[in-house]
């Protein structure tokens, strides 16, 4: 087979030559006589060589071979240069051929020297001989020469494009493509074929296509049945249309694709009926004008087509438009298969996630069931045995909870729902909770636990202090796991300051047992543990790390981590934060014991203040009215918009907390309609009452009309600022010196001090509560103590009923705006009293609710509910104990 191609090309090369003979006219081919005669004498050594048997004859075929590589490419340069109408200098000339003589004689030498070939011997597999050479010095000028050759005609072709428009810009291209063909062919095609040298057939398709250059007409009568066998049996169907869209001819394929077009004429407009026409319209239509980026497809008998257009020209002139029709079944296919494959993918990822969070939420149930059990056998037993297995069930508990807690995060991380809530809170505060968090652990297990807070952080700043702990707890927490002596060190100050934020350095650095270098990539894996069979003893999920690394990117923050084996580790991260008030933070013992130990004689002292508080909540109206009793305040409390046009109508305040969040009249509402009304006067400051505590609520609420904003659950030192700030002066009276150290009543006198311990049987209701899954810390630092935090949970079951039908009915009825706001109210109350998986899910419906996605709305309103309902039941079982 290999001689015979090489017998074909030889055959195709020597038949060129007639037409080249027959077409002479005179001198003016002379230029290209000797390149028409030596292609048949190369292809002639290739087909000799293929099938000698004896070095000799082999010698002879390769000299005659490289008649080509000498001279024929000259000659090729030169019919370039003739082409393009470029003389070359005579000295140019004289110097090409010399080099081509003389490397011609190199070749001659083979067998007598070795400056050409070093080494030469014949190789014959297959029927097929080949001549296996060591080349010499003279070899490798030849590839200098050949460089020589090719960059020299590339250049003047390339410049000739730019710069000759007398020359045909086809004739050009087809040129330019043959060097780059020839360099592509002469350097990778042995690489490529290594049984057989395809150059044989480039000198031929040179020849055919110098053939076409040179006379400008079709040489043989059977190219045009070549190339109408190729259009109409390719794979691809062609379309083509003059300028003004008629149809002017398509290929066989077209007609199959598109039946229609075997009706369609010459010169008139297509069958625009046909769908698949439309198709091809469209097509051109966009390549015209683009107003897309998407591709035309086209779908017929179960495959897929799609639809390519372009210019139709004739020479330079754009005579009408084509389109291609390519099948790309198969890719689409395949595409799809993907799409699909990755749909499943991500929608097992979802169904994952979503059953950690729902089977965290239902194994909630019993826990806390077991745990308000185990409450009530410490409680009752004086039994020392069952009182340490009560314990041991207790500690159990616990960190089975926190291990639920840490899934539920780390399913909301996964999910994309981890929100991050900024608020204002108290630097010293923060510290003291982070502190406080493993402070007994490290005792327990002799370690020193090291603070070095800077001094002159800001007293308070904005920003989510319930992630930034979980943060640092999570670190903390690790570094005294993994700790067995010697101590943590926690580090917070200020790296840099800016106007009004402040970038905080946080570290923690332990003694422990550090990382692996090899380990270091799995610290962020979730479910993994480092070195899992040597610290099998260390509790722990291997959820730390991810949901800190989730929630520091939450946060615009990034984890670095150090770690020397054997050593200890060092967490660090930088976090950027608003301040609110800029007044150094001072001795953190100091300000902690200072906060934690206030008395009412810091407290405000209004009892003639006039305050009215609008909440649709009747819980929210309770907790803002114990509050302001702390105050020796009697707020006046209404329940809607529409109430507090009817009560500022006939009454003037100093402030109006006005909620933010109201079905049929919400809070900005009001406030457009109490100013349209001339309701509001200059001395009265409306403040709205809102959950939605976020970056930028100051500045959209001050746009809408209102003085100030104050988040909801209340917190009583920021409801005293608010005082502070807007109450006339004349109201903030100094407290009467009886009642300075009692606590506040409701203007008829009560007294009562402070630092009165809470009753036995309030801290065993608390401790229910707890075991039952509320954060009564959390209710208590809204509702200031035990007694109202108490009556607050109260109103919290009592109102279960309207509240959950109020909310069915919003879900049944597809109201989603009033759904939203029911949802807010619950959420609200829910943080209030410390439910704080009912305050999450009711956070998250209304954010569903206000963006439409009803899918989510329908899969967890139901659960929502679930959960109101175990709350309330577990609040009248708790009190009923009472």
């Amino acid at each position: 087979m290999i001689k015979l191609f090489y017998e074909i090309c030889f055959g195709l090369a020597s038949f060129m030559i007639i037409p080249f003979v027959l077409q002479r006219r005179g001198n003016a081919d002379q230029e290209y006589s000797f390149m028409f005669a030596l292609v048949p004498v190369v292809n002639l050594g290739y087909s000799w060589l293929a099938s000698a048997r004896s070095l000799d004859s082999a010698l002879i075929a390769n000299k005659l071979i490289y008649i080509g590589g000498c001279f024929l490419h000259l000659l090729l340069l030169l019919g370039v240069f003739s082409l393009c109408n470029f003389k070359l200098p005579h000295f140019v000339r004289i110097f090409f051929f010399t080099a081509a003589f003389v490397l011609f004689c190199g070749v001659l030498s083979i067998g007598h020297s070795d400056i050409f070939y070093k080494n030469v011997y014949l190789q014959v597999s297959d029927g097929y001989s080949k001549l296996i050479k060591e080349y010499g010095p003279m070899h490798n000028f030849y590839y200098v020469y050949m460089m020589i050759l090719v960059i020299s005609s590339l250049i003047v072709l390339i410049y000739s494009i730019i710069k000759r428009p007398e020359v045909s810009l086809k004739n050009l291209y087809i040129l330019t493509a043959l060097d780059v063909i020839s360099v592509l062919v002469f350097f990778g095609g042995r690489a490529l074929f290594t049984k057989i040298e395809i150059m044989p057939l480039f000198y031929v398709v040179a020849e055919f296509f110098f053939l076409l250059i040179l006379h400008r007409i079709r040489l043989y009568k059977i190219s045009t049945g070549v190339a109408v066998n190729i259009l109409e049996r390719g794979e691809s169907g062609i379309i083509c249309f003059d300028r003004a869209g008629n149809f002017l001819v398509s290929n066989e394929t077209a007609k199959r694709i598109i039946p229609a077009m075997q009706r369609a004429k010459a010169d008139k407009k297509p069958d625009m009926t046909d769908e698949a026409i439309c198709k091809v319209v469209q097509s051109i239509e966009e390549f015209r004008n683009p107003v897309s980026q998407e591709l035309v497809l086209l779908e017929t008998e179960g495959s897929i087509y799609e639809l390519r257009s372009d210019f139709l020209v004739d020479g330079k002139k754009t005579v009408g438009f084509y389109c291609l029709l390519l099948d790309v079944t198969k890719d689409r296919q395949y595409a799809r298969e993907m799409e699909k494959a990755a749909e499943k993918a991500v929608a097992a990822e979802k169904a994952k996630s979503r059953f950690l969070a729902q089977m965290s939420h239902e194994i909630r149930t019993p826990i806390n069931a077991v745990l308000g059990m185990n409450e009530m056998i410490l409680r009752e037993t004086d039994n020392p045995d069952i009182l340490e297995y009560s314990d041991s069930i207790q500690t159990a508990g616990r960190t089975l909870l926190a291990l639920i807690n840490s899934i539920l995060d780390f399913s909301k991380i996964e999910d994309g729902k981890m929100e991050i809530l900024p608020v204002c809170y108290r630097t010293s505060t923060l510290i003291s909770t982070m502190v406080n968090s493993v402070a007994e652990r490290a005792k327990a297990k002799d370690l020193t636990l090291t603070l070095e807070a800077d001094e002159q952080l800001p007293s308070q700043m904005l920003g989510d202090d319930v992630r930034i702990v979980q943060i640092v707890t999570n670190l903390l927490t690790n570094a005294v796991k993994y700790t067995e002596t010697g101590g943590v060190t926690l580090t917070i100050r200020e790296k840099r300051r800016e106007g009004d934020r402040i970038d905080l350095f946080v570290e923690v650095k332990d003694t422990g047992i550090g990382i692996r270098k090899e380990d270091m990539g799995k610290l962020y894996e979730s479910f993994t543990r480092l070195e899992e069979e040597k610290n099998r003893y260390i509790e722990g999920t291997g959820l730390g790390m991810p949901i800190v690394m989730g929630l520091s990117s939450a946060m615009d923050s990034r984890l670095e981590v150090e770690s020397v084996y054997g050593e200890g580790s060092t967490f660090r991260f930088v976090l950027t934060q608003k301040i609110i008030d800029e007044t150094p933070m001072g001795d953190y013992n100091t300000r902690t014991a200072l906060h934690a130990h206030k008395t009412d004689s810091e407290s405000i002292y209004a009892p003639t203040a006039r305050i009215l508080v609008v909440d649709d909540n009747e819980t929210n109206l309770k907790v803002a009215k114990n509050l302001l009793k702390l105050c020796h305040i009697v707020p006046e409390l209404v329940l809607s918009g529409k109430k507090t046009i009817e009560a500022m109508r006939e009454r003037e305040y100093d402030i109006v907390f006005l909620d933010h969040m109201m079905p049929e009249m919400d809070g900005v509402e009001t406030l457009v309609e109490l100013r349209k009304q001339g309701l509001v006067p200059e001395k009265t400051a409306m403040i709205v009452l809102t959950a939605n505590a976020i970056v930028g609520a100051r500045e959209r609420y001050l746009s809408a009309g209102f003085d100030d904003y104050l988040s909801k659950p209340i917190e009583l030192w920021r409801l005293q600022n608010i005082l502070k700030e807007y109450l006339p002066k004349e109201k903030l009276e100094t407290p009467p010196e009886a009642e300075n150290t009692g606590k506040a009543g409701d203007g008829a006198g009560e007294q009562e001090s402070n630092t009165k311990p809470a009753i036995t049987e309030e801290t065993d209701l608390l401790r229910l509560l707890e075991a039952a899954g509320f954060s009564t810390k959390d209710g208590l630092s809204y509702c200031v103590d035990n007694e109202i935090y108490l009556e607050i949970l109260g109103q919290y079951e009592e109102e279960y009923d309207e509240k959950a039908g109020k909310l069915e009915a919003s879900y049944r009825e597809r109201n989603w705006k009033n759904y939203k706001v029911h949802a807010h109210a619950l959420k609200s109350t829910s943080r209030t009293v410390g439910a704080k998986a009912t305050f999450e899910l009711a956070k998250a419906l209304e954010h569903a609710a206000d963006t439409l996605d009803i899918e989510f709305v329908e899969e967890n309103h139901k659960r929502l509910l679930d959960l109101y309902f175990r709350d309330a039941r577990h609040i009248r079982e708790i009190r009923a104990l009472k």
